[in-house]
C-alpha cells in the first residue's frame, strides 16, 4: 500500500470517526437536552394557563357569590311577583302616571354538564316586564339613576319615548329583563343588595339632559307665562308663593316642596323668601323675583354667566 493510499484510508477513517461522535453527541447529549428543554417549556405553560384558570376560577366565584347575592328568588313564579312588587314601589315613588307592569312567563336557563355528556343543567330563570307609564323628563331621570343603583340582576333592553305637550308628560315604554338564579341567598324577596357609597358617586347623574330637555322644544315660550305675582301667608301660617300658569293669567298658590305645572318642564318651589323664591327649574336653581317670569330668570342667569366668563379687552398704549 502506497503512502498515499495510507492517508487516505487514514483520512476516510478520521472522517468516519468525527461523523460517528458527533451522531453520539446528538443522541446522547443535544438530543435530550432539546426534548428535556421542550418538556419544561411545555409544563410551564400548563401550570402558567393552571394558575390563570384557577385566577380566574376565583374571580368567577366571587361573582357568582355577588350574583347569588343579588338574584331573584330561586322560585320562578315568586321572583316574577316580587319583582313586579318592587317595581311598582320605584314607580309610585317617582310619581308615574297611568302606569301598567306586564310580566312574561319565567324562561329556565340551562348549561350543559361539564361531567355527564348530553346532560343539561338548570341555573335559573330569566323574566320580561313590560313598563309603561307617563312622567316628566326629571322624574323619568331619578328613576333611571335609582334603578341603576338597584342591586338586583336587571338591565333595561329597549326604551320608548313620545312627549305628550297637552298633558306635560312623556309617554313611556321600558323593556326591562331580571335574572333569578338557583343559588339565589334570596329566599323569599328582591334582596337588600346595593351599591357601595362611593361607587354610586363616580356614576353621573343625567342632569345636563334634564337641562337641555330636548323633548320641551316648543315650550320654551311657556317659561316666560310663569310670573311671580305676590307671596303670601295663608291661614295656617305656611308661606305661598302666586304664580301665573298660563298665558290667561291662572294663579296657582305654590308652598315650598311643591310644583308648579307646566307642560314638559319639572318646576320646583324650593325656598320662599319676602321678596324672591327660589326654583328648581330641570333641576336648575333660579332665584325669581317679584313680578319676574322665570322665562326672565333664566334669561338673566345666562347673561350673567357669560359676562363671568367674558375675557377682559385692554386697550394697547404703544398701538
Amino acid at each position: 500500500m502506497t503512502p498515499r493510499m495510507k492517508w487516505l484510508l487514514s483520512a476516510g477513517i478520521a472522517v468516519f470517526g468525527l461523523y460517528g461522535i458527533d451522531s453520539l453527541y446528538r443522541s446522547w447529549i443535544e438530543q435530550p437536552q432539546t426534548e428535556l428543554t421542550g418538556r419544561i417549556d411545555t409544563l410551564s405553560k400548563d401550570i402558567a394557563e393552571s394558575k390563570q384558570q384557577q385566577m380566574q376560577s376565583q374571580k368567577m366565584g366571587r361573582r357568582l357569590s355577588e350574583y347569588s347575592a343579588r338574584a331573584l328568588p330561586s322560585d320562578p313564579m315568586l321572583a316574577r311577583s316580587s319583582y313586579q312588587e318592587w317595581l311598582l314601589d320605584l314607580v309610585d315613588q317617582h310619581q308615574f302616571a297611568a302606569t301598567s307592569v306586564d310580566a312574561s312567563q319565567p324562561v329556565p336557563l340551562e348549561i350543559r354538564s361539564r361531567t355527564k355528556k348530553g346532560k343539561r343543567i338548570l341555573v335559573g330563570h330569566r323574566i320580561d316586564y313590560s313598563l309603561r307609564g307617563q312622567a316628566s323628563l326629571a322624574k323619568l331621570a331619578e328613576f333611571l339613576d335609582q334603578f341603576r343603583k338597584a342591586g338586583h340582576l336587571h338591565k333595561i333592553r329597549a326604551l320608548t319615548l313620545n312627549p305628550i305637550g297637552s298633558e306635560g308628560r312623556l309617554d313611556m315604554n321600558l323593556s326591562i329583563q331580571v335574572l333569578g338564579l338557583e343559588s339565589s341567598a334570596n329566599e323569599s324577596d328582591v334582596g337588600d343588595w346595593t351599591m357601595l357609597p362611593d361607587v354610586q358617586e363616580t356614576l353621573k347623574p343625567a342632569t345636563a339632559l334634564i337641562r337641555r330637555n330636548p323633548f320641551a322644544r316648543g315650550f320654551a315660550k311657556a317659561l316666560n307665562d310663569i310670573q311671580l305675582r305676590a307671596i303670601t301667608t295663608n291661614r295656617d301660617g305656611v308661606m305661598e308663593a302666586w304664580f301665573t300658569a298660563d298665558s290667561r293669567g291662572s294663579i296657582k298658590k305654590v308652598p315650598a316642596g311643591n310644583n308648579i305645572p307646566l307642560a314638559l318642564h319639572d318646576i320646583s318651589v324650593v325656598e320662599i323668601l319676602r321678596d324672591k323664591v327660589l326654583v328648581h327649574v330641570n333641576q336648575e336653581p333660579q332665584w325669581i323675583h317679584m313680578g319676574e317670569s322665570i322665562g326672565e330668570a333664566i334669561h338673566r342667569s345666562v347673561e350673567n354667566a357669560a359676562e363671568s366668563v367674558k375675557p377682559e379687552i385692554t386697550n394697547d398704549s404703544n398701538g
